[in-house]
């Protein structure tokens, strides 16, 4: 599971990075609500935001196994 999490969290991680390259060179314009960069932009990097793809989290988590560590109750 601490695999697949972590995998699951650098994939957004890319696909975040991805967006916010595209969101660089899209202009002013997409600031407005009714833009689809727009809303592109704001809701990959509210997913990004949740705990549970947090990628700094996930591998805080998977090097805590890898070790053979007990898992912290706080990441979890």
């Amino acid at each position: 599971l601490a695999h697949w999490r972590t995998n699951q969290a650098y994939a957004i991680k890319m696909c975040i990075e991805a967006v916010n390259r595209l969101w660089a060179v899209m202009g002013g314009s997409n600031w407005y609500n009714e833009r689809e960069g727009q809303r592109l932009w704001r809701e990959s990097n509210m997913t990004a935001a949740h705990a549970y793809t947090d990628y700094d989290v996930c591998a805080q988590i998977i090097g805590r196994e890898l070790l053979g560590m007990e898992p912290d109750p706080a990441l979890l």
